[in-house]
């Protein structure tokens, strides 16, 4: 299958291509960043919408994979017009190309549309977003819903495990600094569902084998871990010292609103798409040592 991936330089579209390309014929998209070595590559701004058509009129792709976007959640709360031309203008056009060219879409979102006051949130619960990071990806659902109307939207969990580009998984980033002693202050009631990066693109292939699969799915990790138990997971996988870990309630939290809980649950994703999450431990272990800097959100 000719598959295209959008922010081919980003965490975790660089990521999908590597791995999706063993199977399929990848090209990522690009902006300002290199897609892993050896996969192909055009470079094109999605708010552009003449350069959307001519990346579609080029690769002839059978699916789409839209995973780029402006995934900083404090320069989104910033930057609010900046959030809203990458998240939600771009997502808008490429989903309108593959509308009307009959691609299929697989749009990939986030559990940061929701806004904190419930654990394990399926697809039927109302989205209420407290960031502008998650405004505007919520906006690029409805924009994605409306223009293509067969795609699926993928919400993710909180990535972990290995990542491309200049950021970091919450994993490698957690690791990176607790292999440089030193300390990290977790919240211990801020709670998510971590998952690896082999995770979403198993999803991913789940979704492109299923005509049929449309709508929102979420795709999240099997465990709900608070932010510092994840931190003790990392430390206990990767033989770090957990004493640099120190506990802090979420309220001393400083920048962009923070959700208490988007816990995702999964089960539709199971019963429809057959898909389960890989074990957290081994995506933890799968994570780059160095090079990188800022961490998912």
């Amino acid at each position: 299958m000719r598959i295209l991936i959008t922010g081919a330089g980003g965490l975790l579209g660089g990521r999908l291509c590597e791995l999706l390309a063993r199977e399929h014929d990848v090209t990522g998209v690009i902006r300002r960043q290199d897609a892993p070595d050896g996969i192909r590559s055009r470079a094109a701004d999605l708010a552009d919408e003449a350069a959307v058509a001519e990346v579609l009129r080029l690769e002839r792709p059978d699916a789409v994979i839209h995973a780029a976007a402006l995934a900083d959640a404090d320069i989104c709360e910033r930057e609010p017009d900046r959030a809203r031309r990458d998240n939600v203008v771009a997502t808008t056009l490429v989903a309108s190309a593959c509308g009307r060219t009959d691609v299929r879409l697989i749009a990939i979102s986030t559990d940061l549309v929701f806004d904190g006051t419930r654990a394990l949130s399926d697809e039927t619960t109302a989205p209420a977003p407290q960031m502008e990071y998650g405004r505007s990806k919520l906006e690029a659902e409805a924009a994605t819903e409306a223009m293509c109307p067969g795609a699926a939207i993928l919400r993710i969990g909180l990535l972990c495990g290995r990542g491309h580009g200049a950021r970091r998984t919450a994993s490698e980033a957690l690791a990176f600094r607790l292999r440089r002693g030193e300390p990290v202050t977790l919240y211990e009631d801020e709670w998510r569902t971590p998952l690896g990066s082999d995770s979403v693109a198993h999803a991913v292939s789940a979704v492109l084998k299923r005509p049929d699969a449309k709508g929102i799915f979420h795709i999240a990790g099997a465990e709900r871990l608070s932010r510092v138990r994840l931190g003790e997971r990392v430390a206990a996988v990767l033989g770090l010292d957990a004493s640099l870990i120190r506990r802090a309630p979420q309220r001393s939290h400083q920048g962009a609103p923070r959700p208490a809980d988007v816990s995702l649950d999964v089960a539709r994703a199971r019963s429809e798409l057959g898909w389960r999450p890989g074990p957290l431990d081994d995506a933890i272990r799968e994570g780059r040592i160095e090079g990188t800097t800022s961490a998912a959100p």
